[in-house]
């Protein structure tokens, strides 16, 4: 069906029936629009924005990725259509926009604002990357204790097109101090000679606009909310995040914690919009690391050369020391780290975490010990050589799930995203100490 679609379009583009496309787009919801130009061209897409409604215009124009909505702008440039898909903006993504395009772009841009729509979106400029402040609206209605049920009415039929949400407002002082918040339904219900203090809960849970953009989107799946409010340092009202927002940030924190995961640097462009040469300088420097850190294998096998010229069925047992306790540590860190980004594990519980996953890295290690020591006997009858083997996997298992455990938390002090600390970074420390730890043992052992 999609596809079906984008071919119509571009027909309908090609026979220059734009009254027809005018009258298929103008209904449709963005997320509908976007899916049917998603694979037109450039050229193509601007006949579109063109035919589009002004307010849906925009909504469409933030779903493009950054390079499709650079593409666009150049070829518009001097085009007033430009001028009235930046202004229909909503200012969070109005300020993601011009936070990605070149300096003369955005100076180009700005000058096409309103005054208003100016100061909202440089507004939003000026907080941290990644803070509240940076993806909140500053589009909303607030109403005073002393307000009546009627002149509220009034003020959110004047206000409440413009606003992202009118299904919760919030109450505040002459100073625009946060106090409370009302939900649109009971002012429904309300008397209209009913003052706003009376019906207003005086407990709102908000967020300040420094705080950062992973831990709103926390506070609002712990609670349940459909929006928040964003206060500044002296608690006035500033702006509301709702939960579309929340869902962006979640997808994106989710995208950056699985690449960092991976080993690789963060891109937050899709797949198919980022060039070959973005992905190469993203992943190169991890991999040439890791491989740096993985060569000092060398230097522990040649340490213990004699010990493997001795008794070369040694080295039949070293991939297994190594892939077990890799495999180990990166799924007790994938725990731990998904632990910390739901909130469910803190720093203090650093020691509660220690104590149970070292009693589980001995169970885990002793189990899998006995496992390996009956398979060595189809590889050598040696029994000192398999009893080396599985007492070293068991030490090797217990220590690589105590290290998932402990870099983690590592990084979380030191203010690093802990996730960085998982899959090959975890296997390739694993992999260096796995060795020594297996060679040492098995010479203990074996008595060489």
């Amino acid at each position: 069906m999609k596809v079906k679609l984008q071919v119509d379009i571009r027909k309908l583009i090609e026979r220059n029936d734009l009254k027809t496309l005018k009258l298929l787009l103008q209904d449709q919801e963005p997320g509908t629009v976007f899916e049917m130009i998603e694979e037109l061209e450039a050229s193509e897409k601007i006949v579109v924005f063109r035919l589009l409604p002004k307010d849906l215009a925009a909504e469409v124009f933030a779903q493009l990725e950054p390079d499709e909505q650079l593409e666009i702008i150049n070829l518009l440039k001097s085009d007033p259509v430009l001028k009235e898909i930046v202004n229909n903006m909503e200012p969070d993504d109005r300020a993601e926009l011009l936070d990605e395009l070149p300096a003369s772009l955005v100076t180009t841009l700005l000058e096409m604002l309103s005054p208003q729509e100016r100061e909202e979106t440089l507004q939003i400029l000026n907080y941290p990357e990644n803070s509240a402040g940076r993806v909140m609206s500053p589009r909303f209605i607030y109403l005073k204790e002393n307000m009546t049920i009627d002149k509220a009415l009034e003020k959110i039929r004047k206000f409440g097109k413009r606003a992202e949400t009118i299904y919760t407002l919030y109450v505040v002082d002459d100073s625009r101090k946060l106090l409370g918040f009302v939900d649109l339904e009971d002012i429904l219900y309300a008397e209209p000679k009913t003052l706003i203090k009376d019906i207003a809960n005086y407990n709102p849970i908000f967020v300040y606009t420094t705080d950062d953009q992973e831990e709103v989107a926390g506070i609002m799946r712990r609670h349940d909310l459909l929006v928040i409010p964003v206060i500044d340092r002296d608690e006035r009202l500033v702006g509301i995040i709702t939960i579309d927002d929340v869902v962006d940030i979640i997808d994106e924190e989710a995208t950056e914690d699985i690449q960092k995961m991976a080993g690789l640097n963060v891109t937050y462009t899709s797949y198919f919009h980022t060039s070959t040469f973005t992905f190469f300088i993203k992943r190169i420097p991890w991999l040439a690391a890791l491989l740096l850190l993985e060569s000092l294998n060398s230097f522990v096998v040649s340490h213990f050369e004699m010990l493997i010229a001795t008794i070369p069925i040694l080295a039949a047992f070293m991939t297994s020391m190594v892939d077990a306790g890799g495999n180990t540590g990166s799924q007790i860190s994938a725990l731990v780290i998904r632990g910390m980004a739901l909130g469910e594990i803190k720093l203090r519980d650093f020691w509660r975490v220690f104590i149970k996953e070292s009693f589980q890295g001995i169970l885990l290690g002793a189990f899998l010990g006995i496992i390996l020591l009956a398979r060595g006997f189809l590889i050598t009858h040696n029994i000192l050589v398999n009893l080396a083997a599985a007492v070293s996997l068991t030490v090797v298992i217990l220590y690589a799930n105590i290290l998932g455990v402990i870099l983690p938390f590592m990084a979380k002090f030191f203010k690093i995203d802990p996730a960085v600390m998982a899959g090959p970074i975890i296997t390739t420390v694993v992999d260096v100490t796995g060795m020594l730890i297996y060679f040492s043992i098995a010479k203990i052992i074996i008595g060489i």
